[in-house]
């Protein structure tokens, strides 16, 4: 019998799991829709986008513009590579490793960072025996870029503290300030947040040692807005206001859209830190009002949704949830629709129905099929949070070492903690209720 429409579950249970397929799978989800028939049914409240629906018409066009898009990328891919043959006819190694450069940051900028890594790596290699060491340390840092975009976060350390090494040899303050702002970038994903600073502030004082504000005015901001960042985790709030007030003061003149609303979110989240939970939503707001990608607004908004959720506004941390998931979808990236579907599961949790799990379940899928080891740590926390409550201690058990163990590995120390906090308070748990039996 023939069918109007297929679920993506459905469709991407006939893909192959071949590299190619790829640009066809997030076509389809940028495509999809929900289901108009389950509009009124209380599950269409937990449907994740596998439930989401496209028609045959619609699966043509995804299937045209994915080939079209193929055959894009195949065609940048030699484009690409015809500088790298004639540079290394004409015996210029150099450009030969910069051109390689060029191609992997073109395939980073797709968000293939394998392919792009794979340019890096003969990058790399190709600079190792040249007495000009800016390409090695150029290549250095794109690779531990990508590593940290992977969740492979000793290999990011690894790769930038080369850079900074070689970069301060070789007397390049530019690049060891940029290794030093990857190194601080690395700690603060781990919580390791006193040595983020550390790097941070080193990385400030080289740019402050050039004796020119107007050079590097970029690099500052950025440093300023994680100073501001790693001061509001540290508690130091009073500081990190300081580092805020310098960041936008350049930002008002640096025309950085995506930036500006990095710093809005730091500055929220240090609002939230404050307890000034309704300031805090203002400047949410003020960065969601900003021209950014669609993947950085959806991860401000999940925030968003999360803060009213904190003051108890179920209606609107489900709105602003709702809106994640769609900009999510039009970012057409995997992490941040893993990252989205952690925030709706914490939000369902906190409102008291079981059926949050399935979006903790989805989280836990994109980030072990993507390899985000960080995302899945912290999700199997939050989900583990939903298990222990609703009888399931064994399993809620279960994901906790298993977000401790991956956590270990990371290094990051901060949500290390709050594991081993959280398996103490479920076996505490469990040994009352044993005692009371």
């Amino acid at each position: 019998m023939s069918r109007s429409e297929a679920t993506l579950e459905e469709l991407f249970s006939l893909l192959p799991e071949l590299e190619e397929l790829e640009l066809l799978r997030l076509a389809l989800v940028g495509i999809a829709i929900p289901d108009p028939e389950r509009e009124w049914d209380s599950s269409s409240a937990y449907a994740t986008i596998d439930k989401r629906i496209v028609g045959l018409p619609g699966v043509e066009r995804a299937v045209a513009e994915a080939e079209e898009g193929l055959h894009r990328q195949v065609t940048s891919l030699f484009e690409g590579l015809r500088p790298i043959l004639r540079a290394f006819w004409s015996g210029d190694s150099v450009q030969t490793a910069q051109c390689l450069i060029d191609l992997g940051d073109h395939h980073e900028q797709e968000g293939l960072y394998r392919k792009a890594r794979h340019c890096y790596d003969v990058a790399l290699s190709l600079s190792l025996p040249l007495p000009d060491k800016s390409s090695q340390i150029l290549a250095l840092r794109r690779i531990a870029r990508v590593a940290f975009a992977l969740g492979d976060l000793h290999q990011a350390q690894a790769y930038y503290q080369r850079s900074v090494e070689l970069a301060h040899d070789s007397g390049n303050i530019e690049s060891e300030i940029i290794g030093r702002t990857g190194l601080g970038n690395v700690r603060t994903l781990q919580g390791q947040w006193a040595q983020a600073e550390h790097y941070y502030r080193t990385a400030l004082e080289l740019a402050d040692s050039i004796g020119d504000e107007e050079k590097l005015q970029l690099e500052r901001a950025q440093l300023y807005n994680n100073l501001g960042n790693v001061s509001t985790r540290q508690m130091h709030l009073d500081a990190a206001e300081s580092w805020f007030e310098k960041a936008l003061a350049l930002w008002a003149i640096i025309p950085s859209a995506y930036d500006r609303a990095v710093c809005h979110h730091n500055r929220a989240l240090l609002r939230d830190a404050h307890g000034r939970r309704a300031e805090a939503r203002e400047i949410y707001h003020q960065a969601l009002g900003l021209q950014i990608p669609p993947g950085l607004w959806s991860a401000i908004a999940i925030d968003l949704a999360e803060s009213y959720l904190r003051d108890g506004l179920m209606t609107q941390a489900e709105e602003w949830g709702r809106a994640a998931e769609e900009r999510a979808i039009a970012a057409r990236s995997p992490y941040f629709l893993g990252r989205m579907y952690q925030g709706r599961g914490n939000i369902a949790r906190a409102s008291g129905d079981e059926g949050g799990f399935i979006f903790f379940e989805k989280a836990l899928q994109i980030a072990r099929e993507k390899e985000y080891p960080l995302l899945e740590g912290e999700t199997l926390v939050d989900y583990a949070l939903l298990r222990a409550r609703t009888g399931g201690a064994e399993e809620a058990q279960a994901y906790l070492e298993r977000a401790r163990e991956i956590f270990a590995q990371l290094g990051a120390i901060h949500e290390l903690a709050r594991a081993e906090e959280a398996l103490r308070e479920l076996k505490g748990g469990q040994e009352l209720a044993a005692a009371a039996s």
